[in-house]
């Protein structure tokens, strides 16, 4: 999923209120984070509320800052939890070339100092025991500097100019963008940003930008933008402009595998026999389901909409002129 800004801002609200001293007043944290009074108002709400962190406004300096007499308590958790927390760091770390892989080591670290000794037996009991594989498409070791710069202007919410190798038109471009999330999409990472040359939102690929610069130029995030929603009932990350029914019938083994998986949100299956099972999905990501459709050979038929089974005949015709006919 994304790495989200509001919880980077969330963060950073509470370090600017940590110091011992209420050394920030309510502009000067509006200004750090880039938000919008009543933006403020909603994340001190929620930091109150919600994390129960007793963050009190200092009248004599118009300061906010932590009550001095809080600390943040070492988590209670269950073996379940604590388990689930270093299987998913683990899976990172086992990816090497994924970012934050320092970071998921100290965090996992701190967190296995913090827990009774009784926990962390069953945990090394367990932990080399249970396995997730996150496979990554794209070596990243060689992005850190794109990923770094990218996170920066997420965090400090400033426009980022990229040289930009796009697979459609298989040539580089130079944008400015604002980038809004990072997220990790079928094996690659992906950042979601509005892109001052189209003048709207665009999705790239981080191993597909060449050149990378940090703006001194701000812009205003969103509130209301998530992933979820600006995906909506993408395949993938393609988002069309058109959201269309699509049928597709599974035959022999196909069957079996379809069954099986849950591949989309709105997929709905119709058993036809035994060997035989219709799928319906609604999706604004018709290349990206033509690519899928065409990995199942002749083991998937597409019944409708007729441009995508003319466009999958299309394929399998080429396919003809590779291998022959013999």
């Amino acid at each position: 999923m994304g790495i989200s800004t509001k919880v980077s801002k969330l963060i950073k609200f509470i370090s600017m209120t940590e110091q011992k001293y209420s050394t920030y007043s309510r502009e000067e944290i509006m200004d750090a984070l880039n938000i919008s009074e009543s933006t403020f108002y909603r994340y001190l709400k929620q930091l109150r509320e919600e994390v129960e962190i007793p963050i009190e406004k200092d009248q004599r300096t118009d300061g906010y800052k932590i009550r001095e007499d809080y600390y943040m308590t070492p988590p209670d958790l269950s073996v379940s939890e604590a388990l689930s927390l270093v299987l998913a760091g683990n899976n990172i770390l086992n990816n090497l070339e994924f970012p934050y892989c320092n970071e998921v080591n100290m965090a996992t670290a701190k967190l296995m100092a913090t827990l009774p000794e009784e926990t962390n037996y069953l945990l090394s009991n367990l932990e080399n025991k249970i396995h997730f594989n996150l496979k990554s498409l794209v070596d990243y070791n060689n992005y850190s500097e794109v990923f770094n710069t990218l996170q920066q202007g997420i965090q400090e919410t400033k426009k980022v100019r990229i040289e930009y190798d796009s697979a459609s038109k298989n040539e580089v471009t130079k944008r400015k963008i604002s980038p809004y999330a990072l997220d990790f999409n079928e094996g690659a990472l992906y950042v979601y940003a509005h892109c001052n040359l189209r003048q709207d939102m665009r999705v790239f690929r981080v191993d597909r930008i060449k050149g990378i610069e940090l703006l001194d130029l701000s812009f205003i995030y969103p509130d209301d933008f998530s992933v979820e929603d600006y995906l909506g009932t993408a395949w993938g990350v393609e988002c069309g402009k058109e959201e269309e029914e699509i049928k597709i019938k599974f035959t022999g083994r196909a069957v079996r595998k379809v069954k099986e998986n849950n591949y989309h949100s709105t997929q709905e299956l119709e058993e036809i026999n035994e060997d035989e099972v219709v799928m319906t999905i609604n999706t604004c990501s018709f290349n990206e389901v033509k690519e899928w459709i065409l990995g199942f050979g002749a083991e998937a038929e597409v019944l409708k909409p007729e441009r995508l089974r003319e466009e999958v005949r299309e394929e399998v015709d080429k396919l003809r002129e590779v291998y022959g006919n013999d």
